[in-house]
């Protein structure tokens, strides 16, 4: 059977030849699909009490806590990124792509490291 012509990597700039998409130099890293399962929300802390009081917060607060967003709340988020610390100073009321940013950015999320408060 022929194989494919190798063709160049898509990478930006990058002159060398590859088979798949990008050279092995700039192949993404295997992702990651053994090792320990994620824990259930439950096991991390968000219980009954918990969904409780995320459905007060967002019924007081409807519009996402976010500097010039308007969109409207759905999640509750942990201002200091202790999930044990529910205060209601350290809650916030975000919209889902402002919860994903403040998490990627400050709470270790997607391999980043936490950042202090």
């Amino acid at each position: 059977m022929p194989k494919r012509a190798p063709r160049r990597c898509t990478a930006a700039g990058c002159p060398n030849h590859a088979t798949d998409g990008r050279c092995p130099q700039h192949r993404h890293p295997p992702r990651r699909t053994q090792g320990k399962p994620r824990p259930s929300s439950y096991q991390q802390g968000y219980d009954a009490a918990w969904a409780e009081l995320s459905k007060r917060i967002r019924r007081q607060r409807p519009i996402c806590e976010t500097p010039r967003c308007s969109e409207p709340s759905k999640h509750v988020d942990h201002i200091d990124g202790d999930n044990t610390n529910n205060e209601e100073w350290n809650l916030q009321a975000l919209c889902h792509p402002c919860h994903s940013r403040k998490t990627a950015k400050h709470d270790g999320g997607f391999g980043n490291p936490r950042t202090p408060r």
